[in-house]
């Protein structure tokens, strides 16, 4: 299986985007499973978001197909945490029976120098839906995902028009 280098790369941002959105947040635990479920969150805005949260600007063409990616490449995942770690931009620490991902002083730097759109629209995107779902189980979190793949499926995919055109 061929993956393009950017994947690993806008996978990395997102993490970094994710572990900087809930590093002040002491009910979230950013275990590997709740920084997938939560990135399934940025990865697919659309499917995701779209009944409240006004998306205006078009997304990427992998969105009509979100529903068969609800169960994440843990292997990419993986690879992407421990390029991270690699890096020093974020650390795994064990607390209690849990692993836990933190970003870095490092991370904090490396994505604040990162100047772009994609970026910005990650951070806003976490910042609008984490205050939503923090408080609810990696179970209820799937259950979500599963029910709006389900309804998006249904529906016949994602709507990609920009409601600000004509």
């Amino acid at each position: 299986m061929e993956t393009n280098f950017s994947d690993y790369v806008n996978d990395a941002v997102r993490v970094l985007v994710l572990l900087n959105a809930v590093k002040d947040r002491k009910s979230i635990k950013a275990t590997e499973n709740k920084i997938k479920l939560f990135d399934y969150y940025l990865k697919f805005p659309c499917t995701m978001l779209s009944n409240d949260f006004q998306i205006t600007q078009q997304w990427n063409f992998d969105e009509y197909y979100a529903f068969f990616h609800w169960k994440p490449n843990l292997v990419r995942y993986r690879q992407s945490l421990n390029y991270l770690r690699a890096k020093g931009l974020i650390e795994k620490i064990s607390e209690g029976n849990l692993i836990i991902y933190r970003i870095t002083d490092l991370g904090i730097v490396a994505l604040d120098s990162i100047n772009s759109p994609y970026k910005n629209r990650l951070i806003e995107l976490a910042n609008y839906f984490i205050p939503k779902v923090q408080r609810l189980s990696d179970k209820k979190i799937e259950e979500i995902i599963l029910e709006k793949s389900k309804t998006c499926i249904k529906n016949g995919g994602v709507n990609y028009e920009n409601p600000n055109q004509d």
